[in-house]
């Protein structure tokens, strides 16, 4: 039933945690990975177990459905429902216990499985089972879908690991379960209460259908289907918790979990076999077992050539070698570091003698290993953000297939989507027999739709034959759930119903998975009736094909919802909020071009408040696996919202803020700063402008660069480079222009000055894209001459350069000269190092003895890359530099001075940045190029941060 505001406003009066029922926010969660959309009713952070039991007996007075969910990843579609979403992510997160000694840890069912194992990892165990999703895959939800992964030979599923759990029933009635001798089963069986009846209930039907359980259930170890009662083997002791793991959510509700732990491995090592044809490389598996890996995973080209694509992912494929049709990715691990190399090393000499596969590069543990299991990770992100309107979709890539079967079974599943005329996409876990087929199809179109439903239906006569599990790790959900009488038969899914109703009478709990599932093909996310409607844009977003398509590449795995490493979603990282993940805000933009959210439009103030903490830090860029560049989307977003409720006094500043700049500084720069600086100005300015009081303005300089430069210029000898002067450079900091001057002119250059005007990225990051239009054009019109001199132009300040390669050729397209942009525009550290490379000039003899901590800035980490400063730093130096994964520094131009975001912005520095700054070794200096990092590390650290061109011009030798 539709939820009511009393039934809402009774949440929010009983609940500490958030509660939140507005349109939007729903239609954040009505989604997943997986190709279907249902809208929640109401959705509920709860704070705690107490929120939780207050939640339950709620939604039990108002007859509302209830659905538990972590980091809603599912590919499958068991996250999404006509419910009350209980989002466990933001603050039931906590490890609660840990025995070491035991090898056992107890947590709350929204603690992140790389979380727990960053923890973990000090006292030498892990929590074995590793999705590809697991630097986001909360526990929970690993438990409910019973998720396994790449190292499943070796370790299994969460079933295998999953030593008891705390779950609240429909009715909040609490169990605690734990593997029970028969004679303490017996006692259950004799409770009369809740707890008496399920253990009676389960134990009649294991009593009565013993035999239909041995000949139903797969004889496979990747087998997640259904409930788990082939889990509950006559003569051993049971445990309720193996009934629960993998029952999505649709009997109790997780409230903890003990988890069994297994020690790390001392030793690993990887072997990337690659092959010419694909059907090669899955009759070769077979060979591979006996040399025992850990893990066997297959990559077909589709993942290959995208890998080679990604912005991100292109830096890790350094261990590729030709085309190949499928790579295998073969791990082994050992407590022996000679046995670890021995053991493929030998696999490798089988192979070669029998002729299977062209190229067997193996690497130990290190950056070649770890460049290989990124490559797989994000294989299957990068597999749904394939560009274009048909996409590789998961329906029949669950399947687990007996290993002798296995190549058999894949060709006549590409024979069916061939028959079909869809072609697919393939990757996964080779060694157990799961590989994920991925039929790749649009379903927006009904034929398309046609297909998606017949190739599952013939796949699924397929699995059957071969006598496989139709879900093998992925689970049941709205996609495979119809096909649960069919696969188990009529007296096992009547078994199936009983326990569900026997759990949760009234059928409120996740409805309509694994039992009573509505048709695959209803609840679509698109459909044949599906369309967006959008305004004119700005952007020509080419390189997606339009604004729509851009947000389109959003494939909901969540790769933006990480918290340790990288720099994507710095807001999510510190809210926890979907909202502010980059997945949230696609979703948002969705619904609002297809007219979902009502008269919520684009240019809605609602809509806004989802991409105000958007710091335009191009992270998504190049750390989502479909590249989804949210800060060009949120810049086009907030030219219409201004075009239909106008611009504030400190948006106008902001988009002024060159010209102000030429203004205010000069002869008088001394007398502004002061002023600017004074206490009641800053008072006034918050109360007015709502800058933060705390923070400094950026000073004016009394002499600008291309002043000095006009005074100071150097012989005219030596290659020529053109330096690029941004509003910063020229107006704020010359002293950074005259350093790189001088280090161009030592290392043989002669420069020339591009005064050409701003790049006008304080305009695009905030949305004046009409404005930056115009004066980019300007500037475009100026650096002509030097585009069609062919002469390099070089920048420092890396936002200031991502705008000139990567924004204004798109939003400037078919203008003369704009094409030229990203080829000759580069960043100076990425332009010497190429011209060292090519032998233009020679590293001068020089040493220094200290050492270096570098601070990639956002823009620079996404679209260049960082490697050229280190590299060339020890090129010159010898000296020691360290890059911290300090993610992002929270300042983003002006985010960090808007009084709004002041704190929001300091607590993103707080979470890696500043801690690693104030515990570096004494004498160590700190590099950062962009301007917004060097003052918020020095506002939050009192650490002055150098441009990489001020350490470089130092250390190189006259």
């Amino acid at each position: 039933m539709a939820t009511t505001p009393a039934f809402v406003q009774d949440l929010s009066t009983h609940l500490q945690g958030e509660v939140r029922a507005d349109r939007l926010t729903r239609g954040l969660y009505a989604t997943d990975a997986s190709v279907y959309q249902i809208m929640p009713e109401v959705v509920v952070c709860p704070a705690d177990e107490a929120d939780v039991l207050r939640a339950l007996a709620l939604a039990r007075t108002y007859q509302q459905q209830v659905l538990p969910r972590g980091g809603g990843t599912s590919l499958a579609g068991q996250t999404v429902a006509q419910a009350m979403v209980l989002d466990f992510s933001p603050h039931m997160n906590q490890i609660l216990e840990l025995n070491v000694e035991e090898k056992w840890v107890r947590v709350q069912p929204g603690m992140v499985r790389d979380e727990l194992n960053a923890f973990l990892a000090p006292y030498g165990l892990h929590f074995a089972p590793d999705p590809a999703t697991s630097s986001r895959a909360n526990i929970g939800g690993m438990i409910g879908n019973n998720s396994s992964g790449t190292k499943s030979i070796l370790y299994g599923k969460t079933v295998d690991h999953v030593l008891g759990l705390k779950v609240a029933l429909d009715d909040g009635t609490l169990l605690e379960t734990q593997a029970l001798s028969p004679a303490e089963w017996q006692e259950k069986c004799q409770q009369r209460d809740r707890e008496g009846e399920i253990y009676r209930t389960l134990t009649g039907i294991l009593e009565t259908q013993r035999e239909e359980i041995q000949q139903r259930f797969p004889k496979v170890m990747r087998r997640v289907g259904g409930y788990n009662l082939d889990e509950f083997r006559a003569g051993e002791s049971w445990n309720l918790s193996k009934l629960l793991v993998g029952s999505e959510g649709t009997l109790a509700v997780t409230l903890e979990a003990k988890l069994k732990l297994e020690p790390l491995p001392a030793y690993k090592s990887v072997c990337v076999v690659h092959y010419a044809e694909l059907m090669e490389a899955i009759r070769s598996v077979s060979e591979m077992l006996p040399f025992q890996p850990a893990a066997i995973e297959i990559l077909d080209h589709t993942v290959v050539n995208l890998s080679r694509q990604n912005l991100t992912t292109q830096r890790h494929c350094a261990f590729l070698e030709g085309e190949p049709a499928a790579i295998l990715i073969v791990e082994f691990y050992d407590q022996d570091q000679e046995a670890v190399m021995d053991r493929p090393r030998a696999m490798i000499e089988h192979l070669r003698g029998k002729h299977i596969g062209y190229a067997y590069p193996l690497f130990p543990e290190g950056p070649a290993y770890e460049d290989v299991w990124t490559i797989r990770k994000k294989g299957l992100g990068l597999m749904l953000g394939l560009k274009g309107e048909a996409k590789p979709l998961p329906f029949i890539e669950d399947a687990g297939i007996p290993m002798e079967s296995l190549p058999a079974y894949i060709g006549e599943v590409l024979a069916v989507c061939a028959a079909h005329e869809t072609p697919a996409a393939m990757y996964a876990h080779a060694s157990v027999g799961v590989i994920h087929v991925r039929p790749i199809l649009d379903l927006r179109q009904e034929i398309h739709i046609q297909r998606f439903k017949a190739i599952a239906e013939a796949t699924f006569e397929l699995v059957k034959k071969y006598g496989g599990s139709w879900s093998g790790e992925h689970g049941d959900g709205l996609v495979r759930s119809p096909f649960n009488e069919a696969f188990f038969g009529a007296a096992l899914y009547q078994a199936f119903r009983q326990i569900k109703s026997c759990f949760d009478p009234g059928h409120r709990l996740n409805p309509g998975k694994i039992v009573d599932a509505p048709p695959m093909v209803e609840n679509l996310r698109y459909g044949s009736d599906y369309q967006d409607q959008l305004p004119d844009t700005h952007f020509s977003f080419s390189g997606e094909g339009g604004f729509d398509a851009a947000v389109h590449m959003c494939s909901g795995v969540g790769e933006c919802r990480k918290i340790l490493t990288g720099t994507m979603c710095p807001s999510f990282m510190v809210t926890r909020d979907e909202e502010q993940s980059t997945r949230g805000r696609a979703n948002a933009l969705r619904l609002a071009m297809s007219g979902q959210l009502g008269e919520m439009g684009l240019d809605s103030p609602r809509l806004q408040e989802s991409l105000n903490l958007c710091l335009s830090c191009k992270a998504c860029k190049s750390e989502c696996p479909s590249n989804v560049d949210m800060a060009r989307l949120k810049s086009e977003t907030r030219q219409w919202y201004y075009q239909t409720h106008g611009i504030s006094a400190r948006d106008r500043m902001v988009a002024a803020s060159h010209h102000m700049a030429r203004r205010l500084s000069g002869p008088f720069a001394p007398l502004v700063n002061a002023f600017l600086g004074w206490s009641p100005v800053r008072w006034g300015l918050e109360k007015t402008l709502r800058l933060d009081r705390q923070r400094r303005l950026p000073a004016y300089a009394a002499t600008s660069f291309a002043s000095w430069f006009r005074q100071h210029q150097p012989a005219p000898e030596g290659l020529p480079v053109v330096l690029f002067v941004d509003t910063y450079l020229n107006y704020h900091e010359p002293e950074l222009g005259k350093s790189a001057v001088r280090l161009l002119g030592k290392l043989g250059y002669q420069v020339h000055l591009a005064e050409v005007g701003c790049c006008q990225r304080p305009r695009i990051s905030n949305g004046f894209l009409k404005l930056a239009k115009k004066e980019g054009t300007q500037t475009l019109a100026r650096l002509i001459p030097y585009l069609e001199k062919n002469w390099p132009i070089v920048a420092i300040e890396p936002s200031c350069t991502s705008a000139l390669v990567d924004d204004l050729p798109d939003l400037l397209t078919g203008q003369k000269g704009a094409e030229l942009l990203p080829q000759r525009v580069k960043m100076i550290d990425v332009f010497l190092w190429e011209s060292y490379q090519q032998g233009h000039w020679q590293a001068p003899a020089g040493a220094s003895s200290s050492a270096w901590m570098l601070h990639g800035h956002c823009h620079q980490k996404a679209l260049f890359g960082t490697d050229a400063m280190k590299k060339l730093l020890e090129v010159v130096a010898g000296s020691p530099v360290t890059e911290v994964d300090s993610g992002c520094c929270g300042m983003a131009g002006a985010f960090g001075y808007e009084a709004e975001h002041a704190a929001l912005s300091k607590k993103m520095a707080e979470r890696r940045l500043f801690p690693a700054i104030r515990e570096k070794e004494q004498g160590t200096g700190v590099i950062a190029c962009g301007v917004s990092c060097r003052h918020q590390i020095e506002d939050g650290t009192g650490e002055k941060a150098l441009h990489w061109v001020q350490v470089m011009e130092q250390l190189v030798s006259p």
